[in-house]
C-alpha cells in the first residue's frame, strides 16, 4: 500500500475510534431530541474534544456534556449525510469521518458506553395512552394521570382560566402524538406531583414527546427541581423555536426592547411563563439575557405568562 495511503487510513481510523472502549466499527451514540441530535463530547476523539468544548453550543445532561452534532459538523466543516431509515449520521470531512447513531432517550442511556460513563439507567415504563388532557397531560390505560416534565402548554381545561391563545392547537399536536399509542414513560427524581399525578418524559417509537412540543412551538419550558435532567436541553430547543417563531412564538411582539425604561412594571424570563414584581425574590434568578419586560398586567398575560403566586402582582 502506498504511504500516503497508509497516512490517509490511519487519519481516519484515529477519528473513528472513540474513547471508553467503544469498539471502532460501532456508530457514537447521540440523543435524539425535538428532532436534533446532541452528542456527548466525552464519547469524541481525544483529538476532538478541545474544538467541541471552544466552538459549539454545550448543554449538560445527566453530569455529561452534549453539544448539537450539525454544531459540530460546522466546526469541524464537515458534510452531513442523515438516514431517516436507520437513524444514523455520517460526519465526512478532509481529515476523516464520523459515524453516528440517533437514539430516543430510552435507548440512548441503555447504550453500553454511555451506560458505563453514568453507571445508572434511568427508570421507564411502557404502557398506553388513554385519552388527552390537553396539551401537556394525559391519562393512560390504567386510569393514573400522568404530567409532562418540564414543559407548559396554554392552557384550555383550567376550570378558572379561559382557553388560552395557541391551547387548542397544543392539545391537537399532542393528541396526534400520543393518542391511542403505545408510549414508553422515563421518570426523573419525583414520580408524582402534590396532586398525584405521574410526572414523566414521554416517548412514541423515536419521538421525544416533551421535547417535540417545545422545539415545534406549542409549548414553553418549566422546571420544577428536582426534575431537570433535561432542563438544559429543553432551553436549548426554546431558544431555537423562539428565533424560528414557530408555533406559540410565531406572532410574538412583547419584549424588552418594545417596552419603554419608564413603562417596565412587571419581569418575567423567557424560559418560564411567570410575570413578577421587580422586587420579586424570583427575580434575581432571572437571567439578564432571557427577562422580558411588561408595561401591563393585561400584555403579559397576552403573551402567555401568569402572575407569580410569591409576589402576587395585580392579574388585570
Amino acid at each position: 500500500m502506498p504511504a500516503r495511503a497508509i497516512i490517509a487510513l490511519s487519519l481516519v481510523l484515529i477519528v473513528l475510534l472513540p474513547v471508553h472502549g467503544l469498539a471502532a466499527t460501532a456508530p457514537v451514540p447521540c440523543l435524539l431530541a425535538g428532532g436534533v441530535s446532541f452528542i456527548p463530547i466525552a464519547v469524541l476523539p481525544d483529538k476532538m474534544h478541545h474544538i467541541a468544548r471552544q466552538s459549539t453550543p454545550r448543554i449538560s445532561i445527566e453530569g455529561l456534556e452534549f453539544t448539537p452534532v450539525r454544531s459540530l459538523a460546522s466546526a469541524f466543516g464537515a458534510s452531513v449525510e442523515w438516514s431517516s431509515r436507520s437513524r444514523t449520521i455520517h460526519l465526512d470531512w478532509f481529515r476523516g469521518s464520523l459515524h453516528l447513531q440517533a437514539l430516543p432517550g430510552p435507548r440512548f442511556w441503555k447504550n453500553p458506553t454511555i451506560h458505563r460513563m453514568i453507571g445508572r439507567i434511568p427508570r421507564t415504563i411502557v404502557t398506553k395512552c388513554g385519552r388527552i388532557v390537553d396539551g401537556d397531560t394525559i391519562v393512560l390505560a390504567n386510569g393514573d394521570r400522568l404530567r409532562y416534565i418540564g414543559v407548559d402548554t396554554p392552557e384550555t381545561k383550567h376550570p378558572q382560566k379561559p382557553v388560552e391563545f395557541f391551547g387548542r392547537e397544543a392539545s391537537a399536536f399532542n393528541h396526534g402524538l400520543v393518542a391511542d399509542k403505545t408510549i414508553t414513560v422515563e421518570f426523573d427524581i419525583s414520580q408524582r406531583d402534590r396532586y398525584g399525578r405521574l410526572l414523566g418524559y414521554v416517548y412514541v417509537g423515536d419521538i421525544f414527546v416533551n421535547a417535540e412540543l417545545i422545539a415545534q412551538g406549542y409549548a414553553r419550558t418549566l422546571t420544577y427541581p428536582p426534575d431537570v435532567r433535561y432542563a438544559e436541553l429543553f432551553s436549548y430547543l426554546q431558544t431555537a423555536a423562539r428565533e424560528a417563531r414557530r408555533g406559540l412564538w410565531a406572532d410574538e411582539k412583547t419584549g424588552t426592547a418594545d417596552v419603554p425604561a419608564s413603562a417596565r412594571k412587571y419581569i418575567g424570563s423567557r424560559n418560564s411563563n411567570v410575570y413578577h414584581l421587580p422586587h420579586c425574590r424570583f427575580v434575581a434568578q432571572i437571567n439578564e439575557a432571557n427577562a422580558i419586560w411588561f408595561a401591563t398586567p393585561s400584555a403579559a398575560k397576552a403573551a402567555g405568562y401568569r402572575p407569580c403566586r410569591g409576589c402576587n402582582p395585580p392579574d388585570r
